[in-house]
């Protein structure tokens, strides 16, 4: 199974309405339309998924919501990291009894002093309650630490049901570094603005935040490097590095508000998101933004953009 979450792995976003309850409407919508899209498996309840900033009951409701709708036509990773061992424990097996295909756990965080003695330990409890393929997201920003490429070895040989990892600054170098090190088949996830590359050395493929709004673009450049069509690759590559480029360089004066006025731009009636206050776009943002769209030709799915 774990063959198939490869290419373009969505973070699915959760969104949310004005008063910060789950708006489940729309993330039935949105996971048709990814579904439709093409994309080969999702990744739920990570970053972009705002896992963190809910109780445990509401991303288990998340979780219903996704998996239910996804009705098994792609991988559904879930993503269970928490502090804790014992709220991960209760998240996997949930994942695990709705009919989830894997798990995904970040480095267990905010404690970012944690030996790494600590951090195996608390995976192996995760792994022996649990007893799915488990998907390790490498996010130093979040986690407060790196897991580098032989402490991977040391935890995969620990807990052997692990079967990749998304690595959230991977470069083609880095992900090179962690297969070499990794004597398990072993998948790593890198960045999307350098896909072309890190496949053609057995990168599994991206779990990208700006493709979760343009899923389409990513997809057909899957679909272009399996075919081995360089020209169309490339070029769709292009458009991936200017997609990413603007997000990266809006996100800092405007955090994740960039990603609620891109899915508005499609047509989605985004109420609330992040899960917390954000600055809203300037003019001159938002003008940039959907100037980008139209270039790239990204049209409204619902046929009605949403205004900033």
């Amino acid at each position: 199974m774990t063959e198939q979450i490869r290419g373009i792995v969505l973070p699915s976003p959760t969104v949310f309405r004005e008063d910060g309850r789950i708006d489940e409407p729309l993330m039935r919508e949105l996971t048709d339309w990814f579904v439709a899209s093409g994309v080969q498996a999702f990744f739920i309840l990570g970053s972009y998924g705002q896992g963190a900033a809910m109780h445990p009951e509401e991303r288990k409701n998340v979780a219903e919501i996704v998996v239910k709708q996804v009705r098994h036509r792609v991988p559904v990773v879930v993503h269970i990291g928490a502090v804790d061992p014992y709220t991960a424990i209760d998240l996997g097996q949930h994942a695990k009894a709705i009919g989830a295909e894997a798990i995904g756990h970040v480095g267990p965080y905010y404690y970012a002093d944690r030996s790494e003695y600590e951090i195996i330990e608390h995976l192996k409890m995760v792994d022996r309650a649990v007893g799915m393929p488990m998907l390790i997201y490498n996010n130093p920003r979040y986690s407060g630490y790196n897991i580098q490429p032989n402490f991977m070895a040391r935890l995969v040989e620990a807990v052997p049901n692990i079967f990749g990892a998304k690595l959230a600054m991977g470069s083609v170098d880095e992900a090179m570094a962690y297969m070499k090190a990794v004597k398990a088949p072993f998948a790593p996830y890198a960045l999307a603005s350098n896909l072309v590359s890190a496949m053609s050395v057995g990168v599994a493929g991206t779990i990208s935040p700006p493709l979760a709004v343009t899923p389409e673009i990513g997809v057909e450049l899957v679909r272009a490097i399996d075919a081995g069509d360089a020209g169309r690759a490339l070029a769709l590559q292009k458009d991936v590095i200017r997609i990413h480029d603007i997000f990266l360089r809006l996100a800092g004066p405007f955090g994740r508000t960039i990603y609620r006025e891109a899915m508005r731009l499609r047509g989605f009636d985004v109420k609330m998101y992040p899960r917390w206050p954000s600055k809203p776009l300037s003019r001159e943002a938002y003008d940039e933004l959907r100037d980008l769209f139209t270039e790239l030709k990204i049209i409204a799915v619902t046929g009605q953009v949403r205004s900033a």
